[in-house]
């Protein structure tokens, strides 16, 4: 019993670790820390009146396709435009529907296209922070070694990957400015040297009775524009995609199965607030809550724990200490041993391997997991057409 609480109360923490990387990045783009709680709140209610096992929280998809747009208010517009087609689509049992026409094969290569996006997207951040990034990688390697076969392998990965390389940058490397040791992320300096358009500056106040606390509560205003529209297209797709994607191997850790729709109306209910007040969006993650005991239970509490830290603003604090690339190790695993690997076996296993290829090889080059779904069905109709499958 006190070894799963261990395992649990471990997995709950490093997976919101993991989240304050992926925060970071967001409030480097000029999202508010504050509102984002709003989101949390509303996911960790749907997953416990759902019994959803996918947590959400911030995601490297979402983040790197609103990257692209510097204009705040523009981007309030996309996201919400994408909200509006989600939820429909979530209550309608259309998410899970198009799974199901794409087919097991093509579902598969695509799941395997994501653990190359995902893997990908680590080496992209080792490029970026080389020490931090390899101090990542070889603990997350060495981890993944010794806890083989363990079920709650994963949880030990992240925590021990993000530990070792956040004290590093902290603690041990020295600060470009002062020379000294020690170091922290400017997230005002970031977004400014990015070009973000609107107001940048983030209010840690955890004094709610004041009315400094409030700053960041105001409801932001759209502008809906061509622009705007095209991006709220990307953004349809992504979470079409990385919803079945995503959830589907979350659920496989726990060997059980993810309602996608219940997990679409969840992720896009919990946008709403979030967005209105310039709040983060959050989607579907790969979490090793669910590799943990009572992993239903161990997601919910992550998205308190998260939603807790922002409101009383110390994940604004904290995520000037995280650095993005301490999970550059622990996206690795997650993407190529964990998501690549077992995926690809399953859907070559399935015979249709063209669909499969195609599906998994437009996933990677294009970044987004709907286009390789898409891929894969057209490949499977033209091989029927032509009778060559």
């Amino acid at each position: 019993m006190f070894q799963d609480l261990w395992v649990f109360s471990i997995a709950v923490l490093f997976v919101a670790v993991n989240g304050f990387s992926m925060l970071a990045w967001a409030a480097a783009q000029g999202y508010k820390m504050k509102p984002t709680a709003f989101a949390y709140l509303i996911g960790a209610v749907g997953n416990l009146l759902t019994g959803s096992i996918t947590p959400i929280s911030g995601q490297s998809s979402i983040l790197t396709v609103s990257h692209f747009m510097k204009n705040v208010n523009e981007r309030i517009a996309a996201l919400l435009l994408a909200v509006l087609v989600m939820i429909p689509l979530g209550l309608t049992g259309a998410v899970t529907r198009i799974a199901d026409f794409a087919g097991p094969a093509v579902v598969q290569g695509m799941m395997a296209g994501v653990g190359l996006m995902v893997a990908g997207i680590s080496f992209d951040m080792f490029k970026q922070a080389r020490r931090t990034g390899a101090i990542s990688f070889v603990s997350a390697l060495a981890a993944h070694a010794i806890f083989l076969g363990n079920p709650h392998a994963l949880v030990y990965v992240v925590a021990i990957s993000v530990t070792l390389a956040t004290l590093d940058f902290t603690l041990l490397q020295k600060d470009p400015e002062t020379g000294k040791r020690g170091r922290r992320i400017d997230l005002l300096k970031l977004s400014q040297a990015d070009g973000y358009v609107g107001d940048m500056a983030q209010n840690d106040n955890p004094k709610f009775w004041t009315k400094a606390y409030w700053e960041d509560f105001k409801v932001m205003k759209p502008k809906f524009s061509l622009y705007a529209i095209y991006f709220a297209l990307a953004f349809i797709s992504l979470n079409i995609g990385t919803n079945i994607a995503f959830g589907n191997i979350t659920a496989g850790f726990a060997g059980v199965t993810q309602n996608m729709d219940h997990l679409t109306v969840i992720n896009s209910l919990a946008d709403i607030p979030s967005i209105l007040f310039g709040g983060a969006p959050v989607g579907a993650i790969i979490s090793a809550t669910a590799a943990a005991p009572w992993p239903v239970l161990a997601g919910v509490v992550m998205m308190l724990l998260c939603a807790l830290l922002l409101l009383l603003g110390l994940m604004t604090k904290a995520v000037k200490y995280v650095p993005v690339q301490a999970i550059a190790g622990f996206l690795f695993i997650i993407g190529f041993f964990s998501t690549f690997v077992p995926n690809l076996s399953r859907a070559f296993g399935t015979g249709y391997t063209a669909q499969a290829a195609a599906a998994m090889a437009l996933t990677a080059l294009t970044k987004n997991p709907f286009i390789g779904l898409v891929a894969g069905v057209l490949v499977r109709y033209i091989g029927t057409y032509f009778g060559l499958m």
